[in-house]
């Protein structure tokens, strides 16, 4: 009667069978010279061995490992959503001007003040909404917005102010109407006076106002 082989002795002579090499078998080593990525000027011991195999294609070397800064892939995230979002900063649209009119409404001189400050860190080009129903009142405004920013000092060609279509164009249709009602009934339903501290005005749990 053969004894048990235990689940690792298995594992092991099935994985060095793969490897092309015995768990028990040890091999001299024989020492490659020359040029190696990450190390041009050093020798490393090649073997033939389970050990150096599982190193090799499955673990890895822990003294060639390049590990990352603290924070590095969250960073890289938000740096992403950061740079697709700056063109909205660079974008001037319709609701930013009086109707029918290249005067700057009260939100639109907020955004010029705002844009201004960014722009000599800004590579992009300035864009005024484009108004296909009137071709030249977006003419008109993107030429009061350039003069605008050259007469506050700020040297930007006039080929960098351009007039064009958002690449955000939000939602449309029935959805757009749905939302818009429901963002009028909720700031219709809201309180107009909260008291300086919270009040429970639901189950315990369910959180509170």
């Amino acid at each position: 009667m053969k004894p048990r082989r235990s689940r690792w002795s298995l594992w092991v002579t099935v994985l060095s069978a793969g490897l092309g090499t015995s768990a028990m078998a040890h091999e001299p080593l024989d020492y490659v010279t020359g040029p190696t990525p990450g190390h041009p000027h050093r020798s490393f011991p090649r073997t033939r061995g389970l050990h150096d195999r599982l190193r090799a294609f499955f673990i890895g070397r822990p003294e060639e490992f390049a590990e990352p800064p603290l924070g590095a892939a969250l960073y890289g995230t938000l740096g992403v959503m950061k740079s697709k979002a700056d063109a909205h900063d660079f974008i001037l649209y319709g609701s930013d001007f009086a109707a029918g009119s290249q005067a700057l409404s009260p939100a639109g001189v907020e955004r010029v003040r705002l844009l201004a400050t960014r722009l000599p860190c800004w590579l992009g080009p300035v864009m005024v909404e484009a108004t296909p129903d009137q071709p030249a009142l977006a003419e008109q405004r993107r030429a009061a917005v350039l003069a605008l920013l050259q007469g506050s000092g700020l040297p930007i060609v006039p080929e960098r102010v351009v007039v064009g279509f958002s690449p955000y164009p939000g939602l449309l249709g029935a959805d757009a109407a749905n939302n818009y009602d429901n963002l009028i009934l909720r700031d219709a339903r809201a309180a107009r006076i909260y008291s300086l501290t919270p009040t429970s005005t639901t189950p315990f749990g369910a959180g509170a106002r």
